[in-house]
């Protein structure tokens, strides 16, 4: 039954290409409620090694074990970014974020120019520019009702306002941090950032916790017909702090404590569509924006060398679950090798949505891999943050910075990246770098 399920789902919407999204509709005579309302819980800074499926013994995570039990674990996932911004506009746009046409610092407010003015070499974020095309706006053109709650970051002025990309509801904060309590900007505005809708409304409560009222909110009021719910949540980034702000514990306690409350909002997000009936005909996609930054001493990315801003597996590879019950197979673990921009594709299939023809798309669909059929096939994947890159070629996985080759490894056989091998493979390492040298000059170097 669960195949023919899916069967049905892919006879209902049209192919996409690989590298762009064709023309898609929904099939003459569908109803809204055959199309799948999608769920994406994007957890900020949430490290590979973080959960209990993922081998983590450090923190308790049985919300997010039990749906990794129920569908299928991704352990080749790897976000575009190593920071949270580029991640975020891969997500949104299918694209890889050298390719966005972005907006820098000077262009988002005027605090930001005059920082600009004292120091150029400082920059606090990037927005996507209000040309891009973004899964949130294709998925409203189709006829979905469509809600960003949490984090933004890509833009803190009012014209970079989620609601200007495709959102037609935003509950949450448009910076890079907020104080867990005040939800006032730890990160670059040092003012207060919590919105509702297009208006500044502050009010009492810890983050994970309003975010997930919001979200369940959000699934109540729209249950009758097909939605989007993009759940951005602030835990585990910084600043750390638990629900009770009186409550004195160490980093890591604390730490541990803001991940077992993003555990405990998945269960709320899982029991709202259980409450109303609407698990079956919900795809739930969770994963990370990039790799853990834990307090020192933290084993947030298990075995994986690195963190944070770093283009070792550490900095980009991350947890991902997906779950559809009574359509994808529980209990599955897949290796296909991802990246956060196939997202776009995969869910605007689901949706029967299209992009403007010629609209370009770096993500691959990733359906096949959900129904257990042979996943994207091969291919070169990318990463960039500041002078240091990475390029990945089946196993292959090289490091670089600027012009200066560091690092060769072989991720099947050390995922941990403990061993070079630069010196044994010197024509890989040529053709890795002739990749990245190519691929750099077709998205340019952002």
């Amino acid at each position: 039954m669960r195949q023919i399920l899916l069967k049905l789902v892919f006879a209902l919407l049209c192919p996409v290409g690989s590298g762009s999204l064709g023309a898609g509709a929904v099939a003459a005579g569908e109803s809204p409620g055959t199309r799948p309302n999608i769920v994406l819980i994007l957890a900020d800074d949430l490290g590979y090694g973080s959960l209990g499926c993922y081998g983590g013994t450090e923190f308790r995570t049985p919300q997010l074990d039990q749906l990794a039990a129920g569908g299928v674990r991704f352990t080749d996932f790897h976000s575009n970014g190593a920071m949270c911004t580029p991640t975020r506009a891969a997500l949104l746009t299918g694209r890889y974020p050298q390719r966005c046409a972005w907006v820098d610092d000077a262009e988002l407010s005027p605090v930001f120019r005059e920082q600009r003015r004292q120091n150029p070499a400082q920059r606090w974020a990037w927005g996507i520019a209000r040309t891009e095309v973004t899964l949130a706006g294709v998925l409203r053109e189709a006829g979905y009702r469509t809600a960003l709650i949490g984090k933004w970051h890509l833009g803190y002025d009012f014209a970079f306002h989620p609601q200007n990309y495709g959102f037609d509801e935003f509950r949450g904060y448009v910076g890079g941090a907020v104080d867990h309590h005040t939800h006032v900007a730890t990160h670059g505005l040092k003012q207060l950032d919590w919105w509702n809708g297009k208006e500044l409304e502050n009010e009492d409560g810890y983050t994970t916790e309003l975010l997930t009222k919001y979200a369940t909110d959000f699934i109540a009021r729209h249950r009758e017909r097909p939605f989007f719910l993009y759940l951005a949540h602030a835990a585990p980034h910084d600043p750390w702090q638990g629900r009770d702000p009186r409550r004195t514990a160490s980093p890591s306690a604390t730490y541990a404590e803001m991940i077992e409350g993003l555990d405990a909002s998945v269960g709320a997000i899982v029991a709202a569509l259980r409450q109303h009936q609407l698990e079956r005909r919900t795809l739930l996609i969770f994963c990370s924006d990039n790799g853990g930054a834990p307090p020192r001493g933290v084993p947030a990315n298990g075995r994986l060398k690195g963190r944070k801003g770093s283009m070792e597996e550490g900095g980009h590879r991350v947890p991902c679950i997906v779950s559809w019950p009574g359509v994808i197979a529980p209990g599955r673990t897949s290796a296909a090798t991802l990246m956060t921009m196939d997202i776009f594709p995969t869910v605007a299939r689901l949706a029967g949505a299209s992009a403007p023809q010629g609209h370009l798309l770096d993500g691959l669909d990733f359906l096949p891999v959900l129904q257990n059929q042979p996943g994207v096939g091969d291919r070169e994947l990318h990463w960039l943050f500041g002078e240091t890159w990475a390029v990945r070629q089946g196993p292959w996985k090289l490091i670089g910075r600027g012009e200066n080759v560091l690092s060769l490894v072989n991720l099947d056989d050390d995922p941990s990246e403990s061993r070079n091998a630069l010196g044994e493979q010197p024509e890989r390492r040529d053709r890795m770098l002739r990749l990245h040298r190519k691929w750099m000059e077709a998205v340019g170097n952002r």
